[in-house]
């Protein structure tokens, strides 16, 4: 073969189409447009969000429509029209147990599938997995099984587990709640060293109750592992309360609950907890474990930036009323609003964040805004996560649609629908 007018052919004469320079194709970008969105500074306010590739790219005041020009930052492929609805920050439960039957002490696969679907029909993008206080063996077989589940569940297609939150075994005999008594033990830096060993990194959070012996130094040597104390089932004092910040907790776990009472001559724990700056309190929004005066009280106290809505939420959530038995044999009584005991204590909660951020709000008297920084900012925040909370550019595209009765419509992981009640209908 010869090249026009002879010779033989250049590279460039007859190029393959394949060896052509190819432009990287471009991310699908999804808009949320019409809705109420809930800004970083707490406005809610009509906008548009774009995202692509799993994070957000572009808020908008305005309309952000479907795009021609291949140049255009902004431009998007699919419009979703969300008028009437609320897009937030997907929400962030660092205390939960379980759902739909399913604990998150089993630590296996099928368990964590069950306990995603179920959370994030709750609105909810990530969570901590939740233990509860066993004999040490097991445990630390538990805590080796969650390291290994972390990341998405449900085969990647589910919600985010970000770590363990340790709740127990250093936990107050007489402020034990629905942990089995026999399997409390007081804190050591061996059994702290064995707990961090078996989590592998996973642990984020230990509740403890700081004033057991050697409390106080093992709040210190978890702060210096960079794991979060927390306390709670304690029976600390204000004075022991504020030492133990001293030395490094940062956190309280469903604040009110399994804590003395506040009292004005002993005044307990509470006021040390929300009156320091330093601490961010949990609180279980389920109407059931705090007053509604009381969630407004901590929020008047502490301020919205402070607080975290939690689940609590256990294996019976999501289950029919009646009599049920929790994964270890536990016998419980499952009602509208509650699970209890045989003897009356509440054990956990039936609630999910989602369902905290309406009732705190129709009962609590604490606006749409805060509660839902409340769920998404604050949580993410007390982990020291900057990728998510808030519906800004570069941050994961973690977002919940909500309806004008505050209901959960649909729920996106890094972009992607992992529950659309349209679609799925309510998670069971």
């Amino acid at each position: 073969m010869t090249a026009p007018g002879g010779g033989v052919p250049s590279p460039g004469d007859h190029p393959d189409p394949d060896d052509r320079p190819k432009r990287p194709a471009r991310p699908v970008r999804t808009a949320l447009t019409g809705g109420t969105l809930l800004w970083s500074d707490g406005r809610l306010a009509p906008g548009t969000v774009v995202f692509g590739n799993g994070v957000i790219q572009t808020i908008a005041a305005g309309e952000v429509p479907a795009g021609t020009d291949p140049t255009d930052a902004v431009r998007v492929d699919i419009v979703h029209d969300v008028t009437g609805r609320i897009v937030a920050p997907g929400f962030v439960d660092t205390h939960v147990h379980g759902g739909l039957g399913a604990n998150f002490m089993t630590a296996d696969a099928a368990a964590g599938t069950r306990i995603s679907r179920w959370l994030a029909a709750g609105g909810v993008t990530a969570c901590l997995a939740t233990t509860a206080s066993v004999e040490a063996t097991q445990l630390h077989q538990t805590l080796a099984g969650l390291a290994s589940l972390r990341g998405r569940l449900a085969g990647g297609l589910g919600i985010e587990l970000l770590g363990i939150h340790v709740e127990g075994p250093f936990l107050a005999p007489a402020q034990h709640g629905a942990h089995r008594r026999e399997h409390l033990r007081l804190p050591s830096a061996a059994a702290v060293d064995a707990l961090l060993e078996a989590g592998d990194g996973a642990i984020q959070v230990v509740t403890l109750a700081p004033e057991l012996p050697d409390g106080m130094d093992t709040v210190a040597r978890l702060a210096d592992a960079g794991v979060h104390p927390s306390l709670g089932h304690s029976g600390a004092s204000y004075q022991q309360a504020k030492a133990a910040i001293g030395r490094g907790l940062d956190r309280a776990a469903h604040l009110f609950n399994a804590l003395p009472p506040v009292h004005h001559r002993e005044p307990g724990p509470v006021p040390a907890l929300l009156t320091d700056p330093r601490v961010r309190c949990e609180l279980i929004g389920d109407g059931v474990h705090v007053a509604p005066e009381m969630l407004r009280f901590a929020l008047d106290v502490a301020g919205w930036e402070r607080l975290m809505l939690v689940s609590d939420g256990c294996d019976t959530s999501g289950l029919p009323l009646g009599r049920q038995r929790r994964w270890d044999g536990t016998e419980v009584e499952v009602t509208e609003n509650a699970v209890r005991t045989p003897t009356g204590t509440l054990a956990g909660s039936l609630t999910r964040v989602g369902d905290a951020v309406r009732t705190v709000v129709r009962d609590g008297g604490i606006s749409l805004s805060d509660a839902l920084r409340m769920a998404s900012a604050v949580p993410a925040e007390s982990l020291g996560l900057a990728d998510r909370g808030r519906l800004t550019p570069g941050r994961m595209a973690d977002i919940v649609v909500l309806d004008s009765d505050l209901r959960v419509h649909t729920t996106y992981v890094r972009g992607e629908v992992i529950f659309d009640r349209d679609e799925m209908g309510p998670a069971r």
